[in-house]
């Protein structure tokens, strides 16, 4: 149950916060001797997620199971995704962040 969740779409902010905030994220700044994960690829493969789910409605799930984190980047070992019809009509009005 040390999960983090926020509501998409998410900022590089959101993406930090969610790396750093389980309790287990102490494993990825090394642990046992072992190197550092790289946790800019970790941030960088949730804003795309987060903006997959945005930009394409029809995505109902998406499992990816295991994602390998290591110094040099990440992997993902297998991945798979369920498209379903949008539950939002298609014609509601974009949603755009102010910077």
């Amino acid at each position: 149950k040390d999960t983090a969740y926020r509501i998409v779409p998410i900022t590089d902010v959101d993406a930090a916060e969610m790396v750093r905030t389980p309790k287990s994220s102490d494993l990825l700044s090394g642990y046992r001797g072992s190197d550092p994960t790289d946790t800019a690829a970790l941030e960088e493969l949730l804003l795309r997620i987060s903006a997959l789910a945005d930009l394409v409605p029809e995505v109902a799930e998406l499992d990816m199971n295991p994602v390998i984190a290591r110094a040099d980047g990440i992997s993902i070992v297998d991945a798979r995704c369920r498209l379903s019809p949008p539950a939002v009509a298609p014609d509601m009005p974009v949603r755009r962040l102010r910077r």
